[in-house]
């Protein structure tokens, strides 16, 4: 259903507000910024650039390992953390899925984790015990690696080609483990791009019944009407697509958001709530909850729904601005700086993008 939904994206005009020229110095003294689409995940390679050697120790043993990317292998680099707590579920069953691609293909790749956090090393070695297929995960005490590569969010998948330069940047998201194994495939030669392409090529189904299409329809309409900031209609189409298909997210998150840009903090939480019921694991959910409790002026409620969504793959510039704001608040001023960065680095973007 989601890949039926279209129309114009429109961003919530919340009340959160940068510190642009402490941002604009910070951006423009940064060495040498890689291209604009991996900006916003790897900020210090861009594709093809070759990836330098990892001297870590090893995790269970403590023992240190070099690991050089290439080597006429593709590489799998795993960056991951359990905190907060909402990090771990994700970050575990990704180091499950991982392990399974390592017995898949033995020795013609190269998987390594790269465990970056000072506490809850016990629980991934008890987790790794788990595991029927051994894998290599080093240990980031100091964040040293992580911040060499630039990463800005967990868990991240860093894939790098045979002769190690830098391939993909692959954030978390749901079909994580069949982007990773068609990339791995390609870099192997055992697929052609064109096949690549297909094989992650959005599934849609193109069977809908007529319920389905008014209610895309109803959508549709209702985010063209949102774009042109005439919310009531808005509204309407949203709660009449509602009302055809209770059970289908979209059209909460699309009145959750018109909400947000209204500033009505309390039919924001609302929808919100009804998209996380019926899709727990909705990144928008999480999103436009944390806003709405965070407009209301819940920062406690929102801060860890704010910081969950922040590890989605393509988390909102609102997500950033408002965890920014809190970690000023919170006297967090390097989280502050490294958030107000991201947000103003894709700022650029888009700025470049209408550009041409």
């Amino acid at each position: 259903m989601k890949n039926n939904i279209e129309g114009r994206n429109y961003r919530p005009l919340l009340r959160f507000r940068l510190p642009l020229v402490l941002m604009l110095i910070f951006v423009l003294i940064s060495p040498g910024q890689p291209d604009a689409a991996w900006a916003n995940v790897l900020r210090a390679f861009k594709p093809g650039d070759k990836l330098p050697v990892i001297e870590l120790p090893e995790l269970a043993s403590g023992r240190k390992i070099a690991i050089t990317p290439g080597q006429d292998k593709p590489s799998a680099l795993f960056f991951f953390s359990i905190n907060p707590d909402f990090r771990k579920k994700r970050a575990l069953a990704l180091l499950s899925e991982l392990a399974s691609l390592a017995g898949h293909y033995r020795n013609r790749v190269n998987i390594v984790g790269i465990y970056v956090e000072d506490s809850g090393k016990e629980v991934v070695e008890e987790y790794m015990k788990t595991i029927t297929v051994p894998v290599t995960v080093l240990y980031d005490v100091n964040r040293d690696v992580y911040n060499r590569y630039g990463i800005f969010m967990m868990p991240l998948i860093v894939l790098a080609d045979k002769s190690g330069a830098l391939h993909e940047v692959v954030p978390y998201t749901y079909d994580i483990k069949k982007i990773v194994d068609s990339n791995l495939k390609f870099l192997l030669g055992d697929i052609s791009e064109v096949q690549l392409r297909e094989e992650l090529k959005p599934k849609i189904n193109i069977e809908l019944s007529k319920e389905e299409k008014e209610y895309i329809r109803r959508v549709n309409y209702g985010k063209v009407m949102a774009s042109r900031k005439m919310y009531g209609q808005a509204i309407r189409e949203f709660n009449t697509a509602a009302t055809l298909m209770p059970k289908q997210t979209a059209a909460y998150v699309e009145l959750g958001f018109v909400h947000i840009v209204k500033q009505d903090w309390a039919e924001a939480e609302k929808a919100f709530k009804k998209v996380l019921a019926a899709e727990p694991e909705s990144d928008d959910g999480v999103a436009g909850l944390g806003l709405a409790l965070y407009g209301k002026g819940d920062v406690e409620g929102a801060f860890p729904k704010l910081e969950m969504a922040f590890i989605a793959p393509k988390p909102r510039l609102e997500v950033i601005l408002a965890l920014a704001e809190i970690h000023e608040q919170k006297k967090n001023y390097e989280k502050a700086l490294r958030l107000n960065k991201l947000a103003i680095s894709r700022l650029m973007v888009k700025i470049s993008q209408r550009w041409n």
